[in-house]
């Protein structure tokens, strides 16, 4: 993936906003790293700072785009300080100076995994297979008792490989700008959509 913080709030992000947090409006917040903060664990990490410091958690949406190709909500949480202020606690592993963020009143986190929520920024079958394959990968990997299941998580070979494989092609070709008509990546000389592209949909 190369997602990033949308440089400006468009029409699809506010329709993506709309989706995931009816009536909410997404707005920029500064990304302040707390000390000792992980990355990746913005629920534990907000839940610590405010037993120290007071405030509370705001739980929402993260929004990131792919440019050209996707874009992507990921259930997130912030601090809210004593004094009213949105901050992300949790540090980024690309850097990121701020997010684009949706409140969500409506969820908190319970302990189980909530899968991104994806929208094609153009209608090919690459995009929409590699959100496809990307949704299944989380269903298999959060079902039956793995939903409750933090760090590693030990998941079949035979369920979890070819899920991935599908996912690193489709990633590949699409950082690579190419489309459902362009040669597979895998080599056969095929079109994709002849190739692991009609596998994939069979």
């Amino acid at each position: 993936m190369h997602t990033r913080t949308p440089p400006e709030i468009t029409k699809q992000l506010v329709s993506l906003a709309t989706r995931v947090a009816p009536g909410q409006t997404p707005l920029y917040v500064p990304v302040h790293p707390e000390p000792g903060a992980q990355i990746n664990e913005c629920f534990p990490n907000v839940e610590a700072k405010v037993q120290r410091d007071g405030g509370a958690i705001v739980h929402g949406w993260q929004l990131w785009e792919w440019p050209n190709v996707l874009i992507e909500g990921e259930f997130h949480a912030v601090w809210r300080s004593p004094g009213g202020d949105l901050i992300d606690i949790t540090p980024k592993a690309d850097g990121e100076g701020r997010i684009l963020f949706v409140p969500d009143e409506r969820r908190t986190f319970r302990g189980v995994s909530i899968d991104n929520v994806r929208m094609a920024l153009r209608d090919d079958l690459l995009i929409h297979h590699f959100i496809k394959i990307s949704e299944h990968i989380v269903k298999v990997m959060n079902r039956g008792d793995r939903a409750q299941q933090f760090g590693y998580v030990s998941v079949p070979a035979d369920e979890i490989e070819p899920l991935l494989m599908f996912q690193s092609l489709t990633g590949e070709m699409l950082r690579r700008g190419l489309r459902a008509h362009d040669d597979c990546l895998c080599g056969s000389g095929k079109k994709y959509k002849r190739c692991h592209g009609k596998l994939l949909a069979e």
